[in-house]
């Protein structure tokens, strides 16, 4: 990345991390002005709000740049794109200064709010989550899920009959598609949550409850004693040798290679091997190719991306 890219990449992120802390104490304090008719306060006091939504936003950005590379050297762009996604839905925040009806305000923040929570929830998945299973493409569906069930609680909150049409219009559908694991079941919980909450009204509450779940589960992630495997692959041995785990193994950590061993078929005449290792690039495959057959020219291997199984 050339430096003139990098220069308007950190150019956006510093502009949304300033305009998200401006834009949320310059709305609260020009609503809390218009409640109160006082004119001269709001005048006086529009300045200090702006500047110490500078002072609050350059902090803000300021600490992000230095933790998000520490929390993932690798994908910090990743988690860059959700915390600028969360960043813009507090343009949402100057709804309240509207002169509308509460459930239409409400409705408005709720909405992007909502957007800006899932497409962080979604990157923190991405690059935290521990599933095999191709999680970008599974994260893409955490906005459209938050939205439409903040749209779906907003409607029908107010109106028995028609939460009671949902239960019964809800009671025809049939999700067929199995959750491979618990850990996105986990999540989906979570972003149905997050719209349960905006769609509720609950602003504060549901925004103090999502970033305690997101800090507790990256603090879990950087924890927990078990490795991880960012990029996992399956690797298939075959062979006739009655050792070939021990030898395998030993072949393994003689060379530096992390596996967790799956699956074991044995034959009378052959014998199939199955672990999931970690390889940080291409050449790291090839590598391991090269010194296996060098170290065992009679067995075959058979190396294939994990994500590509699901």
């Amino acid at each position: 990345m050339n430096n003139k890219v990098l220069l308007e990449r950190n150019g956006i992120r510093f502009t949304l991390c300033v305009m998200a802390a401006v834009s949320a104490v310059c709305a609260l304090g020009v609503n809390q002005s218009v409640r109160q008719m006082n004119i001269l306060q709001l005048m006086q006091g529009l300045p200090v709000a702006v500047g110490i939504g500078l002072a609050v936003g350059i902090a803000y950005y300021g600490t992000m740049r230095s933790i998000l590379p520490r929390l993932s050297s690798l994908h910090s762009a990743e988690l860059w794109a959700g915390l600028s996604w969360f960043n813009l839905s507090l343009l949402g925040t100057w709804a309240i200064v509207l002169p509308l009806e509460t459930a239409q305000i409400d409705f408005i923040e709720g909405f992007a709010y909502a957007a800006g929570c899932a497409r962080l929830i979604g990157a923190i998945y991405v690059v935290f989550g521990s599933s095999l299973s191709n999680r970008k493409k599974f994260a893409n569906t955490f906005v459209m899920l938050t939205v439409t069930i903040m749209l779906v609680i907003t409607v029908i909150k107010v109106s028995l009959a028609l939460s009671l049409g949902l239960v019964g219009a809800l009671s025809i559908i049939r999700f067929r598609t199995a959750i491979k694991e618990p850990e996105e079941l986990a999540f989906l919980f979570f972003t149905v949550a997050v719209g349960l909450g905006f769609g509720a009204g609950k602003m504060g509450i549901t925004l103090m409850a999502f970033w305690a779940v997101c800090i507790g589960y990256i603090v879990f992630y950087k924890i927990r004693s078990t490795s991880q495997m960012e990029n996992a692959y399956m690797v298939t041995i075959y062979g006739t040798q009655p050792d070939l785990i021990a030898r395998t193994g030993q072949f393994m950590s003689e060379n530096g290679f992390p596996c967790e061993f799956t699956r074991l078929e044995s034959g009378a005449s052959s014998t199939h091997i199955s672990f999931l290792t970690e390889l940080d690039a291409n050449s790291a495959c090839q590598v391991l190719g090269q010194r296996f057959r060098e170290q065992f020219p009679e067995n075959d291997i058979t190396i294939v991306q994990a994500r590509s199984l699901f």
